[in-house]
């Protein structure tokens, strides 16, 4: 086998196809420093051949380049993952956003004003089952992408993170609507039969009594996505670069930010910050 890549793991660059044509993925280098990162590489191009990671034992802090034993929140070395307002809880529940909280102000006005309070987009999609979700307006549809996503559909814009988060918390607590993905049935391809536009009505109605307006009908366009999958695994099992430094075997697709092997499966956002090789 040749090496074809070597860079630090972050979550898979992904773009949709065009004219029906499955989503493209591309390694994506992950480095602290963006001037020093290597240039991204594709992977479509190996579904069905062989294809093998190998962790070289180094795994850096994304954000500040420290090492580190491990990583916290995907990238984070300890230190930043206590001081970087990128790692806050509210970024995991924006609903507990305490920017306005006295004693407790954002860890960074800068942040706060470019990602937080910025146009945010509640939806739906299936994935491993229908759910709800929310994202910033920029995201669409890389974020559908990331989760696997086979259908999505914009619902509502609001005027930011917090806004977007409470209503999608009273979705999910008052009504018990999912807003997770099951990781196991979306590699199994199990969607159930759940008809996304039906729930997407649903909804937007959910929406009119909490007061919320929903984006006119002309713009909630339901997107469809193909992924390049040339085998599901009737059992599933993951690699582990902490345990075994090594992971591979035949490519079988693409999902998510997902690696399928004939052997198992590695979810590359999950070793953000690891050194690699990547060879084929």
């Amino acid at each position: 086998m040749n090496e074809i890549w070597r860079g630090t793991l972050r979550k898979m660059r992904a773009v949709p196809g065009d004219d029906g044509h499955p989503v493209r993925y591309a390694l994506a280098d992950g480095f602290w420093k963006p001037d020093e990162r290597v240039a991204d590489h594709p992977l479509n191009d190996h579904l069905g051949g062989e294809l093998r990671i190998e962790f070289t034992g180094t795994i850096a802090c994304t954000y500040c380049g420290r090492a580190t034993k491990k990583t916290f929140n995907q990238g984070f070395c300890y230190p930043c993952f206590q001081a970087r307002a990128e790692a806050d809880i509210c970024i995991v529940k924006p609903e507990l956003c305490h920017y306005h909280e006295p004693g407790n102000p954002c860890r960074d006005e800068s942040f706060a004003q470019s990602q937080c309070f910025q146009p945010h987009v509640l939806y739906a999609s299936l994935t491993s089952g229908l759910k709800v979700g929310i994202t910033r307006r920029p995201n669409v549809p890389s974020r559908w992408l990331d989760q696997g996503a086979t259908e999505a559909v914009p619902l509502a814009e609001l005027p930011d993170r917090a806004a977007v988060g409470k209503v999608e918390a009273q979705l999910r607590d008052q009504l018990g609507l999912a807003d997770k993905t099951h990781w196991t049935r979306l590699l199994k391809n199990e969607r159930g039969d759940g008809d996304l536009q039906a729930y997407a009505d649903m909804v937007v109605a959910h929406l009119q009594d909490l007061g919320v307006e929903p984006l006119p009908a002309a713009e909630r366009v339901m997107w469809s996505f193909r992924f390049p999958v040339l085998a599901y695994p009737e059992k599933v099992k993951s690699f582990n670069l902490d345990k075994d430094p090594v992971a591979g075997g035949h490519l079988q697709g693409i999902k998510g930010q997902y690696l399928i092997f004939d052997t198992a499966v590695i979810n590359l956002r999950k070793y953000t910050g690891y050194q690699v090789t990547v060879s084929a």
